[in-house]
């Protein structure tokens, strides 16, 4: 057999395997894929139902930057969140070889993994009032990511072993009020996006499709992918925030798509015998966009002590329905998702017995984009899920508070069915491809904490 007649198959897994670097998540991640809405504790502690209504501390930057117009002086917040995600995994895959008699086959390997994962989400916020109508903020928060890491032995290793996503978004803003009633606010986002990708390559299948007498799936013949890319991408956020009274408030919040072009470096290694010729590396790019979104909020404040209040957030998931990727020597592949639009909704309220503390309480239902069940991926194993929360803020000082926040996130079990990994080069060759299947036992827990300093 010759480099010849297996390089479109090692193109195949290159592309495959870039395709995946946005599909990453874990954590809060297995609803909104790989979004992160963790950017506030103060919010948190409501489930983010204050969200686009104004919050009472800089992190109101990201949510909705017109919210700046009730901060007085200057504000600077810093927070962490600290995610904690269990999830199981019990099932099986199979090897799909048309036309072969080891067709339907089981994938020798670990039926049963776990997905453990513990991780820190950071974001920092500065506000400034220049004037009685002009407000100047920076939000640098952490929007999209997280990580999945599977066992190298698992069953599901030709579709996933690790995944892994950093984003870092920097966010200047600026508000204007026009009067009492009426705010509006404006910022630019730049996104940096770094992610790796790791997968087993099933040299085994290779040989078996091209007629040689070999068992596919055996961890002898094993390779491995990996592959990692970058780039920045840029957008925008502009927000409403009305005041009908002391005691009302309504927000409206858009945040725009960002257009990312991942240059991506692919490396296989490990592949020997008559396939060692298809190591090496091969650069690719991964287009890609990450979803607009529009919330809206509202805030009833009944006297000094009670308010409650709502959210409503629709996302444009459907931006991405396929991924298209394109290697240096132009073979190109075409990943299916069809995600749907989704919708998240949440209820909070808030009790302030004293100057000091204010107490925090909220629920939120966050719908999945993921369409069924043959089209969850692995890397991203989410579904739709409930979040019950509590939180709380000690003011120590009238300049300086403290926020704390915690959440349980029930996840409505993820299943997989038959989710192939065959996503094909567009010159329309084929080796097989394996299927997997099975289902996921996940719940998510996040512990917060966030400063916050007027300091003018």
């Amino acid at each position: 057999m010759t480099m010849a007649k297996h390089r479109p198959v090692v193109h195949h897994l290159r592309t495959y395997g870039i395709a995946g670097l946005l599909a990453l998540g874990s954590g809060s991640a297995f609803a909104s894929s790989f979004a992160l809405i963790e950017q506030s504790v103060s919010s948190m502690g409501t489930a983010y139902a204050k969200g686009s209504a104004g919050l009472d501390d800089a992190s109101t930057i990201y949510f909705n930057p017109a919210g700046m117009a009730r901060l007085h002086g200057s504000h600077l917040s810093g927070g962490l969140h600290i995610i904690n995600s269990s999830t199981d995994f019990k099932g099986s895959a199979e090897y799909n070889l048309p036309g072969s008699p080891l067709d339907g086959a089981p994938i020798d390997g670990k039926n049963k993994d776990d997905l453990d994962l513990t991780a820190a989400v950071p974001s920092g916020y500065l506000s400034h009032q220049y004037s009685d109508k002009v407000w100047f903020g920076l939000g640098i928060n952490v929007p999209f990511g997280l990580e999945t890491d599977y066992s190298d032995g698992w069953v599901g290793r030709y579709h996933s072993i690790k995944s892994e996503m950093l984003t870092v978004n920097v966010n200047p803003s600026i508000a204007f009020r026009f009067n009492d009633n009426v705010s509006i606010g404006f910022g630019l986002n730049a996104l940096y996006a770094d992610g790796e990708l790791t997968n087993a390559v099933d040299g085994g299948l290779i040989l078996a499709s091209q007629g040689a007498p070999v068992m596919p799936g055996s961890r002898e013949y094993d390779g491995k992918s990996k592959l990692t890319g970058d780039d920045w991408g840029y957008g925008f956020n502009a927000g409403l925030l009305l005041e009908p009274t002391q005691n009302t408030r309504v927000g409206l919040h858009y945040r725009s798509e960002v257009d990312l072009t991942l240059d991506g470096d692919s490396k296989i290694s490990g592949l020997d015998g008559p396939l060692a010729a298809l190591n090496g590396k091969e650069d690719a790019k991964l287009d890609i966009t990450l979803p607009d979104s529009v919330s809206l909020s509202g805030y009833l404040a009944f006297n000094t002590r009670w308010a409650v209040m709502a959210d409503v957030t629709w996302t444009q998931w459907s931006d991405i329905d396929t991924l298209d990727t394109k290697t240096q020597s132009g073979t190109r592949s075409v990943a299916v998702w069809d995600y749907d639009d989704s919708f998240r909704y949440a209820l909070g309220t808030e009790f302030t017995p004293s100057r000091t503390w204010t107490f925090r309480t909220g629920v939120a239902y966050d719908e999945t984009p993921i369409p069924k069940d043959s089209l969850r991926s692995p890397r991203v194993p989410g579904n739709d899920r409930t979040w019950l929360t509590l939180g709380m803020t000690y003011r120590y000082t009238p300049n300086l508070t403290f926020d704390f926040g915690y959440a349980h996130l029930f996840v409505d079990d993820p299943k997989l069915k038959g989710v192939s990994d065959n996503h094909l080069p567009t010159s329309g060759q084929t080796t097989g491809s394996h299927s997997l299947s099975g289902d996921y036992d996940s719940s998510v827990d996040m512990l917060s904490a966030q400063v916050n300093w007027k300091f003018r």
